[in-house]
């Protein structure tokens, strides 16, 4: 059954109607048995087969009227209004052929009007009035919670903003699939739970595949890695923030292990740089805030200028999360830092990581 079916039926008589629940079809059904000039009920019954999608997506196919003809036909002519949007089709078609008509509206709930009007062989003609309703929805969107997803237990949890009806996970290492799970569906805004096993090794994406009830399907990918660089920390100036270019080798030895990251990883995802800045806790709170991102801004500006072609973000913390904890005032390098990530995404927030504020570059 095509995505978003809702309704199909043959002209028959009315006794035998099998739109008792679709009652616009039923109406319209009902119109072509009256105004139809053909011999006997059973030639009626056996003209043509309408069927109505009355559900599409944007982005995917719209919805559409298909009318069927049972029989060759020395016309058939379909014509539909809904809105600001016209369709039409005619041909003289042929026993099994189908008649079909997109309807290319807007996002929303539409109205439609029309005709279908048929003449066969012999010179009989017929017309009947089409009344209907159609929607075309947005694409479904999907969320994973970073607490929601578990590789080690090979479980994630995602909500949908309308009711699904089957979920496949499917975890890929840097060799392809590793493994896959399946679930059922939900109702929109439900928790729906899939588990897919231990992948067994690192996942570097993570795919999940939901169809709604209308048949339409929403991909969301999930990247669950990180690399944190290790490296030497850059000494600043007291108070400044450029980048001496007596620092400059750390930052080559940073670059050059980023490179590394970024082949090994980029066939799979954008890789992204994360630069984040700390102080110590000598000063006040809002000057180190501001002098830990000016320093971060630096170091992240100095990897751009060295040909970095991925995202650039960075952030300064100040004298939040520190290395070290001290009490205030207390001069301690260690907590004088910048940590460099390599991500698909930004890196979760944690207590070395006390925030997801970043800033683009």
């Amino acid at each position: 059954m095509p995505a978003g079916l809702t309704g199909r039926g043959r002209l028959r008589p009315a006794r035998d109607l099998p739109f008792r629940d679709r009652h616009l079809l039923r109406v319209a059904m009902l119109a072509l048995l009256g105004l139809l000039l053909l011999p006997s009920p059973a030639q009626a019954q056996d003209a043509v087969s309408l069927e109505l999608v009355r559900h599409g997506q944007v982005g995917a196919a719209p919805p559409a009227v298909a009318v069927t003809a049972n029989d060759a036909l020395a016309k058939l002519d379909v014509r539909v209004v809904c809105g600001a949007t016209r369709a039409e089709g005619s041909r003289a078609p042929k026993a099994g052929e189908v008649l079909r008509l997109e309807l290319d509206v807007p996002q929303g709930r539409h109205s439609c009007k029309g005709t279908l009007s048929i003449r066969t062989p012999d010179g009989e003609t017929g017309e009947m009035p089409l009344s209907f309703e159609v929607e075309r929805l947005p694409p479904m969107k999907l969320a994973v919670a970073r607490d929601d997803l578990d590789l080690a237990a090979g479980t994630v949890a995602l909500t949908a903003d309308r009711d699904t009806q089957a979920v496949v996970v499917q975890a890929f290492g840097e060799d392809g699939l590793l493994v896959e799970g399946r679930g059922g569906g939900t109702g929109a805004g439900g928790r729906q739970s899939v588990e897919f096993g231990p992948a067994g090794g690192e996942v570097v994406r993570l795919v999940v595949d939901a169809t709604d009830v209308h048949g339409f399907q929403s991909r969301l990918e999930l990247f669950p890695w990180h690399y944190a660089v290790p490296h030497e920390d850059v000494v600043f100036e007291s108070g400044k923030a450029e980048v001496r270019p007596g620092e400059a080798p750390k930052l080559q030895d940073a670059l050059k292990q980023i490179r590394e990251v970024e082949a090994r990883y980029g066939k799979w995802a954008p890789v992204n740089l994360y630069v984040a800045g700390f102080t110590d806790t000598v000063g006040d709170a809002g000057s180190n805030q501001a002098l830990s991102e000016a320093r971060a801004r630096a170091i992240a500006g100095w990897f751009r200028a060295q040909g970095f072609t991925g995202t650039v973000w960075y952030q300064g913390f100040g004298e939040r999360g520190l290395a070290v904890p001290t009490p205030d005032g207390t001069d301690e390098e260690r907590n004088r830092r910048a940590d460099y990530i390599v991500a698909a995404e930004a890196p979760p927030s944690s207590e070395l990581l006390p925030g997801t504020a970043w800033k683009k570059l």
